[in-house]
């Protein structure tokens, strides 16, 4: 119940037909004094509970469906101590253009982030070591097939994002 909190208070409920009598999914509000009444000091607080169980039975019975990304759109690879710089500002980048982009930051070695990169269900992975950097580019490889390009680093983004959309 709702009963502890004072002043804001929020439902979240379903409208859904066939829901049943439990329609509210999710509630919650501010509860000064809630700390003070089972003996600790007097302290603010604000909260909310949600049945997960509730919310997946709204959305079957509103008939949606979540978009589940399964995998990564590209893993990025860094060899060597110059790269691991270069790999923080690019997986950043490729972020920002909103794609799915993971790293190592355990400082492994190639083959274990080519494993790790397989595990993620990575699309791509894009290689950048010594060589990559003098010639500003990253060896991007497709995961499925195997084929590996050299792609400019100023247009990974945009590469990723057309190959991308191609496989969904």
């Amino acid at each position: 119940g709702l009963d502890y909190y004072n002043h804001t208070t929020f439902e979240i409920m379903s409208e859904a037909e066939g829901f049943g009598a439990a329609a509210t999914l999710c509630g919650g509000g501010r509860y000064n004094g809630l700390v003070q009444e089972i003996g600790g000091p007097e302290t603010p607080g604000i909260g909310f509970a949600l049945s997960i169980e509730r919310l997946l039975a709204a959305l079957e019975a509103e008939e949606i469906e979540l978009p589940i990304h399964r995998g990564i759109d590209c893993y990025v690879v860094a060899v060597g101590e110059r790269a691991k710089d270069e790999t923080v500002r690019l997986v950043y980048e490729l972020r920002r253009a909103g794609l799915r982009v993971e790293q190592d930051y355990l400082g492994r070695k190639m083959k274990a982030q080519l494993k790790a990169a397989d595990r993620l269900g990575a699309s791509f992975v894009a290689i950048i070591g010594d060589e990559e950097l003098e010639k500003q580019t990253a060896a991007v490889k497709h995961m499925a097939s195997g084929e590996q390009t050299d792609v400019p680093l100023g247009e990974l983004a945009s590469f990723l994002i057309e190959r991308t959309k191609r496989e969904e």
